[in-house]
């Protein structure tokens, strides 16, 4: 029995060795990496005129998630304008929204009562929410313009690239926002997401020596 103990942690201090051979104490250590490291850039993000229709943008968004599948980390599109400057950021959120209206009944209704399973499920019978919003979605989707969907990024979702993720961890959780855009200088230059931060969380945990 000692035997194949000692067997059993030879191997399993074995493996350790190997994680931290891959994954270097110095390369994660603590949370003192920038955001410009661990950010997804503008490069991966999909990229949507203004003026075009929500068909075209969920088109566009389909065509970047298969060249750039780690983009899809980052729940927004990038919306520039005829100059190809950014205009601003479309929400995956706000386009679900913007085929079921009447979500904004339902939110109404449910801050006021809460979300609980069976509130949830008695609203959407009560709403009708989603049993027919897909019905005639190309129709739907070529009549809504992205620039009255799109977000233009306030202050308090915007940090610098040069910033710690400590600082772009803080602003998430206080704020309650999934992701953040960065600004290098005066200029947007991409996205950090909790997804971001997670895989540094990760790795940083696969590096421990306990």
């Amino acid at each position: 029995m000692k035997a194949q103990e000692q067997l059993k942690s030879n191997a399993c201090a074995k493996r350790r060795q190997q994680v931290l051979d891959f994954f270097p104490v110095e390369r994660f250590s603590t949370m003192r990496r920038k955001v410009k490291e661990l950010m997804t850039g503008l490069s991966e993000i999909a990229v949507i005129d203004e003026n075009s229709t929500l068909f075209e943008a969920i088109l566009e968004i389909g065509m970047a998630q298969a060249k750039h599948p780690a983009g899809m980390r980052c729940p927004a599109a990038l919306v520039v304008d005829k100059q190809r400057n950014v205009a601003g950021f479309l929400e995956f959120r706000n386009m679900l929204r913007s085929l079921e209206p009447r979500h904004d009944e339902f939110v109404e209704s449910a801050e006021k009562g809460g979300f609980s399973h069976d509130k949830i499920r008695s609203e959407l019978q009560k709403y009708g929410l989603w049993e027919d919003a897909l019905d005639g979605l190309c129709k739907k989707a070529g009549e809504i313009l992205i620039k009255s969907l799109m977000t233009v990024p306030e202050d308090s979702r915007i940090t610098d690239a040069e910033s710690s993720i400590n600082e772009a961890i803080y602003r998430m959780i206080v704020s309650g926002h999934d992701y953040l855009f960065v600004r290098d200088g005066q200029v947007l230059a991409g996205v950090i997401s909790l997804s971001d931060i997670m895989g540094h969380v990760c790795d940083t945990v696969r590096a421990c020596r306990i």
